[in-house]
């Protein structure tokens, strides 16, 4: 549990780190690492399951894909042009237009970023239990090397995620994005299914041709994709209450659950591992129209003084304000997952609704556990806050803690954060 819990506090720094190609193209306040592997682990959900693949394998690889950048860092073909000059109207150029490489040269940098990454991947992985170990090596591995077809296919939905990202900052014009986006991308994406989604992805943004019938699920599944994509612009509103400083987004914090989901459902043989990741992936996705909420925020006092004063300690709640905040969140949040869902095919949308339900309500064995989970991310990540800020206190969650865990595992698990926090 030591050190599982070193390893969870180390990808935390994953949701710092911004993606290097953003910050070259002096995008303002751009996703980080954890966030772009939270859209990529979600399309690659959608896409493959619609493409009949093993789903549980190609949430792993999307999650695995960019772990090696806790310490490697985020690497793109931009990091090995020499003497790259952001402020230089030449090199200003280059990065508009995109780097034109030979094959030998694309294929040696390919081999340095691949051993910088292998190396990186290792150092973090190291005390891990040896099947867990292997697990997220040979999971990363498959996806860089794409030894087989869900690794292929995670690959390709990672650089699509990448394009659509590109478009959603720049737009599709030429002038400020260039085309080295596309270029890119179509280097990379071969499959069928996949290529059809890029025509999808040319038509909404470049071409006001009618849409075609066959498409017709590639689009709202594009358009589903788009809109989960504000989640990495939600800061969590826990943090936010206490004035923390560029707080954690809710993107960023469903990835640290969807870790934690795979990290600690393989030791639940009862549950099923797929569940509980797709389950992590749709807990928080109501705040795309809702924003983040909390389950007290509707009643704090509006006097900034007042306010402070009762955030410092665990509200309580009384059983029927316990009740009724809940069912009025409950609606509130089904409304927005309906919304947001609506145009998913019938059975896509009843699965994401009823992972979200069951997770609500804590209505299965992989809901009891996931909401355990959740509560000691949070906790975790408040306890990483508490080591910045002097004056954050992590009282009140250690109290929702105790409260709500009794999972063995989970108990486990907040043993070991007292030990490493406070010694």
């Amino acid at each position: 549990m030591k050190n599982t819990l070193n390893f969870l506090i180390e990808i935390q720094k994953l949701k710092e780190i911004p993606r290097t190609g953003w910050v070259l193209m002096k995008v303002k306040n751009p996703e980080m690492i954890a966030e772009h592997i939270f859209r990529v682990a979600f399309s690659a959900w959608l896409l493959s399951q619609k493409k009949g693949l093993n789903v549980g394998k190609v949430l792993k690889i999307a999650l695995a894909h960019d772990l090696c950048e806790v310490y490697a860092g985020d690497m793109t073909p931009f990091f090995y042009w020499d003497g790259l000059d952001r402020g230089k109207k030449r090199d200003e150029k280059i990065l508009l237009k995109g780097i034109r490489l030979s094959k030998e040269e694309k294929e040696r940098r390919w081999r340095i970023k691949f051993n910088k990454e292998k190396e990186s991947l290792l150092k973090l992985i190291f005390s891990l239990k040896s099947d867990l170990k292997e697990e997220i090596f040979f999971s990363w591995f498959d996806c860089k090397k794409r030894l087989s077809s869900e690794g292929k296919f995670a690959k390709q939905v990672d650089r699509i995620e990448t394009l659509l990202q590109a478009i959603e900052y720049f737009g599709p014009t030429e002038v400020t994005g260039g085309t080295s986006w596309w270029e890119g991308t179509e280097e990379i994406v071969e499959d069928p299914l996949l290529l059809e989604f890029l025509k999808v992805i040319q038509k909404k943004f470049y071409d006001k041709a009618p849409r075609l019938k066959k498409n017709l699920d590639l689009e709202n599944i594009l358009d589903f994709l788009l809109k989960i994509g504000k989640l990495k612009k939600i800061p969590r509103l826990y943090w936010s209450l206490r004035e923390i400083k560029n707080p954690e987004t809710v993107a960023g914090h469903i990835f640290t659950l969807a870790i934690m989901a795979w990290v600690f459902g393989r030791e639940k043989k009862e549950l099923s591992q797929e569940k509980l990741l797709k389950m992590a992936l749709c807990h928080e996705l109501s705040a795309v129209y809702t924003g983040d909420t909390t389950p007290y925020d509707r009643i704090l006092p509006k006097n900034e003084k007042e306010r402070k004063k009762i955030l410092e300690r665990m509200i309580r709640l009384s059983k029927k304000e316990k009740e009724w905040i809940f069912l009025a969140d409950y609606k509130q949040e089904k409304k927005a997952m309906e919304k947001l869902t609506k145009k998913l095919d019938l059975p896509l949308k009843k699965e994401i609704l009823e992972l979200w339900h069951e997770y609500r309500t804590k209505s299965s064995p992989e809901a009891k556990f996931l909401s355990q989970l959740n509560t000691l991310a949070v906790l975790l990540q408040g306890l990483l806050y508490e080591k910045k800020y002097k004056e954050f206190s992590t009282a009140p969650l250690w109290e929702w803690a105790f409260e709500n865990c009794d999972d063995q595992i989970c108990l486990s698990l907040m043993e070991e954060m007292k030990k490493r926090f406070y010694g």
